[in-house]
């Protein structure tokens, strides 16, 4: 989904990402390829063994529909926020596509199979800085100056400028009512996550590794410089490039933008009762 010089990615334009909606990190599950998660799983053919009888009747109850959790989220979201583009977020498959961008998150991975309904627009643009000639001085009878170093690349506040729009719908969200109201959508997700969960995982487990996955990540004050490396950007300090996909789509978004998104996702977690620290 969105550009970034911290993952290699090409000079002029790269596919933007985006790691955090409110929403994003809402639900948890397992990390599947996101065309199988997408088709919910059939019913199983029960096959008994030789003069097992007949199988045993499973306990569970009735299945909860996910189409009633998508219409559920809508409903309570609807008095979260205003904005429009936030309510843009809501139309299609969201449980089940906020469960998967959830546990991508909790793995340190892109969201980006998992949002397609999230877009950015606008081109990743670099700052140059030339750098000053180096103090030469020439051997006799050569005048020749000293060669400039290559300038140096700093991220533009432009490419942040991107992400303004995003944070403002993110941000306009009322953190107390999401928090508060996830007891009731918890259900939901709790049914996408026994599509794809893994044996023992817990669902609220993911999500609170989601959250203290961005929570933790640390932004630079001022500009991020790049290192060029052939046709890509990367972070030029080894600390920044270390970081994970999803932790490295806070740097993209600017110090300004991911600290309105930690903010509003600490909030989150408090009202809903969920332990950030470790």
């Amino acid at each position: 989904m969105d550009p970034t010089p911290a993952p290699p990615a090409p000079k002029r334009s790269l596919a933007p990402l985006l790691v955090v909606v409110v929403f994003a990190l809402l639900a948890a599950g397992a990390f599947f390829a996101w065309r199988e998660f997408m088709q919910p799983r059939g019913p199983v053919e029960a096959v008994a063994a030789p003069d097992a009888g007949p199988p045993a009747e499973a306990d569970a109850g009735p299945a909860l529909s996910l189409e009633d959790g998508d219409a559920l989220l809508k409903k309570l979201a609807g008095d979260w926020s205003a904005d429009a583009l936030f309510r843009t977020w809501l139309e299609g498959p969201v449980v089940r596509q906020l469960a998967a961008a959830a546990q991508l998150v909790a793995d340190g991975q892109s969201p980006k199979p998992a949002l397609p309904f999230l877009s950015l627009s606008g081109a990743f643009e670099v700052r140059e800085e030339q750098a000053p000639r180096p103090a030469h001085r020439p051997k006799p009878g050569k005048h020749q100056p000293a060669p400039r170093p290559p300038p140096r690349a700093f991220t533009s506040p432009r490419s942040w400028a991107r992400y303004d729009a995003i944070t403002r719908a993110f941000t306009s969200v009322n953190a107390a009512a999401a928090g508060d109201a996830w007891a009731k959508l918890r259900p939901y997700f709790d049914a996408a996550f026994s599509e794809i969960g893994k044996p023992g995982q817990r669902f609220d487990d993911v999500l609170t590794a989601a959250l203290r996955r961005l929570v933790a990540v640390e932004l630079p004050g001022g500009e991020v410089e790049l290192q060029p490396k052939g046709a890509l950007y990367l972070y030029a300090d080894p600390k920044l490039e270390a970081l994970s996909p999803a932790e490295k789509q806070l740097l993209r978004m600017g110090p300004a933008n991911g600290r309105a998104v930690q903010a509003q996702l600490r909030a989150f977690a408090e009202h809903a009762q969920l332990d950030l620290a470790r």
